[in-house]
């Protein structure tokens, strides 16, 4: 069976991009644009067969931190991404619940690497979380000449 992640993307051109990458990797990417379909997703009965939620931070329009905590109250663990210029976001993102926050630019190099990273920590994880995993992580800190990658 592949494994499932649920990805919250409003960009249709970026949503394809994860998906495709994904695939070559035997991940089934969902991909939904705005937060009603997320909680319906997540309320479906087929709820139990994801294990990972993606998130743009930089999704204008979208209630992107409701949509964290709401995946993460369905037991799935969240990898948020956005610009490395919005270190705002990226502390809302820590706060609403996401393990991983990274920059777009992390995001783009590196996103299989990052989704399976996650995916092993779910599958080897305890039912109860250390302090330090249920604060989550922020990576890649903004360093002068750090390339942005913008998605929008």
């Amino acid at each position: 069976m592949k494994t499932q992640v649920l990805a919250l993307e409003k960009d249709l051109f970026f949503a394809v991009k994860i998906r495709d990458t994904l695939r070559h990797y035997d991940i089934e990417v969902k991909t939904v644009r705005n937060l009603l379909a997320f909680e319906e997703t997540l309320t479906a009965k087929v709820v139990q067969e994801y294990t990972l939620a993606i998130v743009n931070t930089a999704t204008a329009g979208v209630d992107w931190e409701t949509a964290i905590r709401k995946a993460r109250s369905a037991g799935l663990k969240v990898l948020a991404f956005g610009s490395h210029m919005d270190l705002e976001a990226r502390s809302k993102a820590l706060e609403a619940g996401a393990q991983r926050v990274v920059a777009n630019s992390k995001f783009t190099s590196d996103m299989p690497g990052l989704v399976r990273r996650m995916l092993d920590e779910s599958a080897t994880s305890s039912s109860k979380e250390t302090e330090s995993e249920s604060e989550g992580t922020i990576e890649e800190a903004i360093t002068p000449g750090d390339e942005h990658n913008s998605l929008s």
